[in-house]
């Protein structure tokens, strides 16, 4: 059951309301979720291993995170020996949002931009410890491109990234998990 009026549908959640916003709004909530959808299903006591934090605030969250429908309970792999073990699993692939608040738009923006920093640092430390190929060092990357566009060709570019990512995944026997993020926002000259 979810509260608030987080948008869903199988693979995308759009957030939608600041309620909803500010339960995402939350480094370890947002992590969370992101270990269950690259990870896959995990217990509390999985998630904090991974998180490097306890089952306890783990689980907290995951109920949270229960109750807004963003996670879900994984009964398909069972309850562990002890029948307790909760297993979770995330509702859908990916989370948009849209919402015309602006201050929950900026603390959910603030915080997934610093859970993402932390996946980019991560990877830069295994890429540095010769986790990652220099094929796969090499094929990463960041950038920044200025342009001068009209909101109709802002949202133009934006569909065509859309449809390119959705082209380039390509399950396969040497492909890889891939987080791409993408901003994309007008600035004025300042005088």
């Amino acid at each position: 059951m979810t509260t608030g009026s987080a948008r869903t549908d199988k693979h995308e959640v759009v957030l939608s309301t600041a309620e909803t916003m500010r339960v995402m709004a939350h480094p370890l909530r947002m992590r969370i979720l992101g270990s269950l959808r690259l990870d896959g299903p995990a217990t509390s006591a999985i998630l904090a291993r991974r998180l490097d934090t306890d089952s306890g605030q783990t689980s907290h969250h995951l109920r949270l995170l229960a109750r807004h429908g963003f996670v879900t309970e994984a009964p398909e792999r069972g309850r562990g020996s002890h029948g307790r073990e909760r297993w979770w699993k995330a509702a859908h692939a990916s989370t948009t949002w849209d919402t015309g608040d602006a201050e929950a738009t900026r603390a959910f923006e603030r915080t997934a931009r610093a859970v993402w920093d932390l996946a980019m640092d991560k990877f830069h430390r295994e890429a540095s410890h010769g986790r990652w190929s220099p094929q796969w060092y090499d094929a990463a990357a960041s950038s920044e491109r200025v342009i001068r566009t009209t909101a109709e060709g802002l949202e133009r570019l934006r569909e065509q990234i859309d449809r390119l990512i959705e082209e380039a995944d390509n399950p396969g026997p040497d492909s890889e998990t891939v987080i791409v993020v993408t901003h994309a926002y007008p600035r004025r000259a300042q005088k």
